[in-house]
């Protein structure tokens, strides 16, 4: 699972990453990286209950991606790459004032900022669906089913919208998977705010009729608490009354936001946590552990977290009858604790 954060030049996009992070980046026009663990406590639960001495998190990394435009207002070549590959993008905006830090365009706005930076993502698609258009009428293919979706998603996009589920069908985005379109990914946007902010609530009302999800973060606070030792984040958490770091918010909100659930597994060495999307199947679950496991899959065995603590092992569950065999047509679900049988 990936995010990239973007924002406009000064908008305080690196002290989010590391408020979310726990790190210390710098530098301006870098990339940095973090892989952040989504906290899971029923890993070490089972961890404890199976004596496994490995414990690992789902995560989520975070990538924090310079943005630069190119001169026909879509994002240049280099972050366009990145941002195509991630599975969401989260949109960074400034809010907060400081004289000392100069908005790039001059008076802080971020409901002007959401445009600029979505309207870019919009060309950037425009860009991409334009060609492929004109060199499927080249070979002859106009009125085929890929020059007719694409076309619908040009005239989308001219008047300025993002290709979203009530435009295209789920069928039609797997036939157009390729093409990683941005505005059909996820988006969530990150308000920086600080001691002094300006009125947020229009960017919020824009970004909830656009159906985007709005994380509003004192970044500079944040990324303080964030590098304290954990003792000393949760007095400063508690005198805030917030019960957990920026970076366990964000995450709780992503996986809301992109429909995320997470299922566990119990090896011979771990437990581990994985996350896919809601409704997934267990063969596809089967997939994200390792493609042998997809290929060869036979059947799941399946029992909620909760139930398999409360039998304290998998043979009595499996005498209480807890233990239920699933196909791979099965849609796991969230806390589930799956094995996987298959043969290759």
């Amino acid at each position: 699972m990936e995010t990239c954060l973007i924002g406009l030049p000064f908008c305080g996009k690196t002290t989010i990453f590391n408020a979310l992070s726990g790190q210390q980046a710098g530098g301006y026009q870098q990339v940095h990286l973090a892989e952040v663990p989504v906290p899971d406590p029923r890993v070490g639960q089972l961890a404890a209950l199976f004596e496994k001495k490995k414990q690992v998190q789902a995560s989520v990394l975070l990538k924090d991606l310079p943005l630069q435009f190119s001169e026909q207002g879509g994002i240049a070549a280099g972050a366009l790459g990145e941002l195509r590959t991630s599975d969401a993008v989260t949109i960074v905006l400034r809010a907060f004032v400081d004289e000392a830090v100069v908005h790039s365009l001059g008076e802080i706005d971020p409901l002007r900022d959401l445009g600029k930076l979505l309207d870019s993502m919009v060309f950037s698609d425009y860009e991409i669906a334009q060609k492929r258009v004109e060199r499927l009428e080249k070979e002859g293919k106009r009125g085929d089913r890929e020059h007719l979706i694409l076309a619908k998603i040009i005239a989308r996009l001219e008047q300025g919208g993002g290709i979203g589920p009530e435009l295209i069908h789920e069928e039609e985005l797997s036939l157009l998977a390729g093409f990683q379109f941005l505005t059909a990914k996820p988006m969530i946007v990150i308000i920086n705010t600080g001691e002094r902010s300006v009125d947020i609530a229009a960017v919020q009302k824009r970004s909830e009729e656009l159906g985007i999800q709005v994380f509003p973060i004192r970044g500079l606070q944040e990324m303080e608490i964030a590098q304290l030792s954990p003792e000393d984040q949760r007095e400063f958490l508690a005198d805030l009354g917030l019960q957990a770091t920026a970076g366990e918010r964000f995450l709780k909100a992503l996986y809301s936001g992109l429909e995320l659930v997470s299922f566990l597994t119990v090896g011979d060495q771990e437990v581990r946590a994985w996350s896919i999307p809601r409704g997934a199947t267990a063969l596809q679950a089967a997939g994200k552990i390792h493609s042998d496991m997809e290929r060869g899959f036979i059947r799941a065995e399946v029992i909620p977290c909760d139930q398999l603590l409360a039998a304290g092992s998998f043979a009595e569950a499996r005498k209480q009858g807890q233990l239920r065999l699933e196909g791979k047509e099965y849609h796991v679900k969230d806390g589930d604790v799956v094995t996987i049988r298959f043969n290759l």
